[in-house]
C-alpha cells in the first residue's frame, strides 16, 4: 500500500488554503443583508426585470427611474439580463444576488487558474501553483470589497479575462487559428455590453504581446487586433441598425455615459487613478518586494528572469485596464477591479520559483498541512454561516424598510419630499425589498419623511404608529 503522503498531491493543502482566503474575505460580508448603494441599484433593476418589470433593452428601476429618463440606462443591459435569469430560476430571496456575486467570484478564480496553466502549459511544476495568483488577486482590498457587493465590474471582469485568455492562447499557438481571436472579440463584446467602453481594453493584447515577446511582427499585431475588433464591430453595427437596441444603446452612450464624463466628475485630479492603484497594490508590492529581497542571494533572481517577459506582459495588461481612467474625471477604485487579475498573475510569476521550492520543502509534511488547511477552511465556513440573518450595513434603514413593508402594499407608490427623491439608499431598498417607488404626486396613499428632519405640512395625512429609526410613515386620511 502506498504511503498516504505519496497519494496526496503536494499542492492540495495550498489550494484549500487559497479557497479559505477567497471565501473568508468575501462570503461573511456577502451573506449578510446590506450592500453598497450602486450594488443595490443594479440589483433592484435586475430583480424588476426578473419579475417582468421592464424589458432587456429598457429595464426599469422605479416609476420615476433616474434623470427624467423613461428607462434605466446607467449601464448597458447585459448584466441586468443575466441576473434576471437568476431571479427567474431561483426566486425572490435576497440571497439570489449574493449567489450571483459569489458565482462571479468562482468563475473569475477559475479563469485565472486556466490562464495561469496556459502560461505554464509546458511546465507541470509551475502549472500546479495556480493557487498563488488567486491569493495575490483576492487580497487586493477593493477586489474582495467588490466581490462582497453586486458590482457590474465583477461580471465585466469575467469577460475581459476570457478575452485575454483567448487572445493569449491564439498568439502562442503555431497556426494562430482565427477562432481564438473571434472568441476574444466576442468576449469583448460581452464585456462592453456589461460596463461599456472600459470593456474594450483587452483589444491591446496583440500589440502588447508584440512589444514584449517580439515573436510576432507589429504588422501581425495590428492584424490580430483587427480580427478581434471585427466581432464587436459587426455585432454593434447590427444592434445600432435595429430600432429598439439602437435607441437603448444610444441613450446609454450619449445621454448618460458621455454626459456624466463631461459634467459629473467624482475626483478633483485626473491622476487620482495612479495614487489609488498603488495604494490598492501595497500589500502585494510589500510582500513581493520583501520575499525577493530576502531570497536574492539564493539564486532566485535568475529563476525570476526566466519569466520576465510574461511578468512584464501581465503587468502591462493590468496597467492597460486601469490607467485609461486618467482620460476622465469620473474615477472610482472599483472601476479597476477587472484589471486586478493580471496584477495577481504578474506578482505570482515573480514569486513562483520561491513558492515552488517552499511546496517541495514541505512536501514531507503534506498530511499535516492538509489537516491544517481543512480546519482553516471549515472554520471559515462556520464563521460565514454564523453571519446568515445579520446586516452588514444600513441596518437601521433595512429595519425601517421591513416595518414599512408591513403597512404599505408591494408594487405601490409612496409620496416623498424633494430630498427623498435623491435619497438613493432609501429608494434602492424600497425597490429591492418591496417594489415600492417614491413619487412626488400628492395623490399617493402613503407619505415618507425623514425622522426629526422633515415636518409634515399637510392635514391630509396622519402618522402611522410603527417604531422606526430613520423615517416616519404617514397614511392619507380618508375623506368623509
Amino acid at each position: 500500500m502506498r504511503n498516504i503522503k505519496e497519494r496526496i498531491p503536494k499542492h492540495i493543502p495550498y489550494w484549500i488554503f487559497a479557497a479559505s482566503v477567497l471565501v473568508g474575505l468575501t462570503l461573511p460580508i456577502l451573506i449578510q443583508e446590506g450592500m453598497f448603494m450602486d450594488a443595490m441599484l443594479y440589483t433592484s433593476v435586475s430583480h424588476n426585470l426578473g419579475q417582468g418589470i421592464g424589458t432587456f433593452w429598457f429595464p426599469q428601476f422605479s416609476k420615476l427611474n433616474l434623470y427624467g429618463l423613461s428607462a434605466f440606462h446607467e449601464q448597458p443591459p447585459l448584466v441586468f439580463g443575466i441576473q434576471a435569469l437568476f431571479f427567474k430560476v431561483l426566486g425572490d430571496s435576497v440571497y439570489v444576488e449574493r449567489f450571483y456575486t459569489f458565482t462571479c467570484l468562482v468563475v473569475t478564480a477559475l479563469l485565472i487558474v486556466v490562464l495561469w496553466r496556459e502560461i505554464f502549459k509546458k511546465n507541470e511544476e509551475f502549472k500546479g501553483l495556480g493557487w498563488l495568483p488567486l491569493i495575490l488577486w483576492i487580497t487586493i482590498p477593493v477586489c474582495f470589497w467588490s466581490f462582497s457587493n453586486n458590482m457590474h465590474e465583477n461580471t465585466m471582469g469575467i469577460f475581459t479575462l476570457a478575452s485575454v485568455y483567448f487572445s493569449y492562447r491564439g498568439l502562442r499557438s503555431q497556426d494562430k487559428n482565427i477562432l481564438w481571436f473571434l472568441l476574444a472579440g466576442f468576449a469583448i463584446f460581452l464585456a462592453t455590453m456589461s460596463k461599456g467602453i472600459p470593456g474594450f481594453f483587452p483589444l491591446g493584447v496583440p500589440i502588447l504581446y508584440w512589444l514584449v515577446f517580439r515573436s510576432i511582427s507589429l504588422k501581425e499585431g495590428i492584424y490580430f487586433t483587427l480580427k478581434i475588433l471585427f466581432v464587436p464591430f459587426l455585432l454593434y453595427s447590427i444592434l445600432f441598425v435595429l430600432p429598439e437596441s439602437s435607441q437603448s444603446l444610444s441613450t446609454y452612450l450619449f445621454e448618460r455615459a458621455l454626459h456624466r464624463i463631461n459634467s459629473d466628475p467624482t475626483v478633483s485630479s485626473r491622476f487620482y487613478v495612479f495614487e489609488r492603484l498603488v495604494s490598492e497594490l501595497i500589500p502585494q508590492i510589500l510582500i513581493t518586494g520583501l520575499i525577493v529581497f530576502i531570497t536574492r542571494k539564493r539564486g532566485y533572481l535568475t529563476k525570476i528572469r526566466e519569466n520576465k517577459r510574461d511578468i512584464v506582459f501581465f503587468f502591462l495588461l493590468g496597467i492597460s485596464g486601469s490607467l485609461p481612467l486618467v482620460l476622465t474625471m469620473v474615477q472610482k477604485g472599483f472601476y479597476m477591479v477587472p484589471s486586478f487579475p493580471f496584477f495577481g498573475i504578474g506578482f505570482g510569476l515573480i514569486l513562483a520559483p520561491m513558492a515552488l521550492d517552499l511546496v517541495n520543502f514541505y512536501s514531507s509534511k503534506v498530511k499535516l498541512l492538509l489537516l491544517l488547511s481543512v480546519l482553516v477552511f471549515g472554520g471559515v465556513l462556520i464563521f460565514a454561516g454564523c453571519q446568515i440573518g445579520k446586516i452588514s450595513r444600513d441596518k437601521e434603514l433595512i429595519q425601517d424598510i421591513k416595518k414599512i413593508g408591513g403597512i404599505v402594499p408591494k408594487y405601490s407608490e409612496v409620496r416623498g419630499s424633494k430630498d427623498l427623491l435623491n435619497d438613493w439608499e432609501l429608494q434602492c431598498y424600497l425597490m429591492r425589498y418591496l417594489n415600492i417607488s417614491i413619487d412626488k404626486r400628492p395623490t399617493s396613499q402613503f407619505l415618507i419623511l425623514k425622522k426629526n428632519l422633515e415636518i409634515l405640512n399637510s392635514n391630509s395625512y396622519k402618522k402611522v404608529a410603527i417604531q422606526t429609526d430613520l423615517y416616519e410613515l404617514y397614511q392619507k386620511i380618508p375623506v368623509k
